[in-house]
């Protein structure tokens, strides 16, 4: 017999097939509607019984219809966002950490009403040490055979959001928890299912490690060491991963909707009951190809058209554009609308020196007319700000960690080491810091390449306390950068950034710094 497993994640509240930076295009390769259609087209040639849908999370921020919902009441906003979801039709969910993006009060409107259950395994209340909501695993009934699904989420999410956002909350480690639930759950059932918004800190089939082992990450732990798992279904990283290793079958559907990931295991039941898995097969299939479903598009219109008006809302003018004409190279060379970013860290924060990165691969800058549909394409996530005071030796640290991502080439170009491009994009995590003047020999050892780092003329001095402005995500640990940490943050700003870039341009005469303060050679 065949039972097939249909996994989605990180679709990030693109609901329908726009990036929102065409008013006209809905043509865009992503969305949830695309996902639904997929998802009913499989149901229908394995039939409803034999199929099992799941997903891991990031479904409320991301998108700028999730970001316009935010803005709306409940009642009117998250509850047809919700029903979008619902329409699915899944059988499991896990929660991923942008989930919490917006606070405990939105996540737990999402979750009551939310129709599949929540299955939640790691995110325990602090009082109880239990499950803080959801349930720790659900028994499905497919193709006659008992599916166990468990459900964890990335612990470092209390590294990322404010206080306020995981208060009485407890984050612990996925694989601890899922090491004592699977060997429980596995004489109960047939075929036992991981979800985890999470992904691999090491290469699931050579085991090389592909980023720190801060725990962020603990698929390939939980693949090694826990061999009760017949499907692992993953998110988080963004990643497009099929495979079988391990006796496991391993997805990773990307991102957006882009795809869903698909696994059928070929079973064999003997005369007394026992269940074999005779042969595993996993691919990703792009949704490109199926049309959006209209069942979607009928709940998603009044947020959508709502969407469409907000975007549109003109923030402010500005005397002269804000642009980067490309993502990568502005980084490498600098750009406008970096220095713009500084600006506005400074401003509100009056810290010594600030550090940004770029969030969007797409992002353009700032025309003269800037409107909320050009603040939400290019700062895309939730961030606030805060003022870290960091000592000198911090400060240099920093900047030469960030140092470390470049290196030439044989033909002596300067570009991103793989490691931040593949196995995905990472450069989000590439920061670039203002008005310190600061200068980089890549030829150098990685850790001893800043031959220049002044600010106002004067030396950085290695023991003397600086404040910098740098988003909530990177202080409190994001990215793997040395030198912060909870301690040194002296403040947090309730605004998110596009509730900041509102008032920063509204309330000023914006003159765009134009000029060049950092240079790898």
């Amino acid at each position: 017999m065949k039972l097939v497993l249909l996994h989605s994640s990180d679709t990030h509240g693109f609901l329908l097939p726009t990036d929102y930076q065409d008013k006209e295009n809905y043509e865009a390769p992503i969305s949830l509607s695309r996902v639904s259609s997929l998802v009913k087209a499989e149901r229908k040639k394995y039939g409803t019984e034999n199929v099992l849908v799941t997903d891991s999370g990031d479904c409320l921020q991301g998108s700028p219809l999730a970001s316009y919902t935010h803005q709306l009441p409940l009642d009117d906003g998250l509850a047809k966002f919700t029903a979008a979801y619902n329409e699915i039709g899944y059988d499991a969910r896990a929660l991923g950490n942008h989930d919490f993006n917006f606070g405990l009060d939105y996540l737990k409107y999402y979750i009551d009403h939310n129709d599949a259950p929540i299955i939640n395994d790691n995110i325990l209340a602090t009082n109880t040490d239990k499950p803080a909501f959801g349930q720790a695993y659900t028994i499905v009934e497919k193709a006659r055979l008992k599916i166990g699904i468990m459900g964890i989420t990335t612990q470092y999410i209390s590294h990322w959001e404010p206080e306020e956002h995981t208060k009485g909350l407890k984050f612990v480690s996925g694989f601890k928890v899922l090491q004592k639930l699977a060997k429980k759950l596995r004489p109960q059932v047939d075929i036992l299912v991981a979800l985890y918004h999470g992904g691999f800190e090491s290469d699931p089939l050579s085991g090389e490690a592909t980023e720190p082992h801060t725990g962020e990450n603990e698929g390939y732990k939980i693949l090694t060491e826990i061999p009760e798992i017949d499907a692992f279904l993953t998110g988080h990283q963004h990643r497009r991963l099929n495979l079988v290793t391990q006796n496991t079958a391993i997805v990773q559907p990307g991102y957006r909707g882009e795809a869903v990931a698909k696994v059928v295991l070929e079973v064999e039941k003997d005369k007394n009951g026992q269940v074999s898995i005779k042969d595993m097969q996993t691919e990703l299939i792009d949704t490109k190809d199926y049309e959006p479903d209209p069942a979607i598009e009928k709940i998603v219109a009044p947020l959508d058209k709502g969407t469409q008006e907000w975007l549109d809302q003109p923030i402010a003018h500005l005397s002269e554009p804000a642009p980067i004409d490309n993502a990568i190279e502005g980084r490498i060379k600098g750009a406008p609308f970096i220095n713009l970013i500084q600006q506005m860290q400074l401003w509100f924060t009056k810290a010594d020196i600030s550090a940004t990165a770029i969030m969007s691969e797409t992002a353009k800058g700032f025309s003269k007319n800037v409107t909320m549909r050009e603040v939400l394409l290019n700062y895309p996530y939730a961030n606030q700000l805060c003022i870290v005071n960091i000592s000198g030796k911090d400060l240099r640290d920093i900047i030469e960690y960030a140092c470390g991502f470049l290196e030439k080439d044989k033909d002596g170009h300067i570009k991103f080491i793989d490691r931040w491009i593949k196995p995905k994009p990472m450069l989000y995590h590439f920061d670039m810091f203002y008005p310190v003047q600061y200068e980089a020999d890549l030829s150098k050892p990685v850790g001893h390449r800043l031959t220049k780092l002044t600010l106002n003329g004067k030396e950085i001095e290695a023991d003397k306390i600086y404040k910098l402005a740098v988003n909530n995500y990177r202080a409190l640990g994001g990215g793997f950068y040395p030198g912060y940490s909870m301690d040194k943050i002296e403040k947090t700003f309730d605004q998110d950034y596009v509730q900041m870039f509102s008032e920063y341009l509204t309330k000023n005469d914006v003159k765009v710094d134009t000029r060049k303060n950092y240079k790898f050679y």
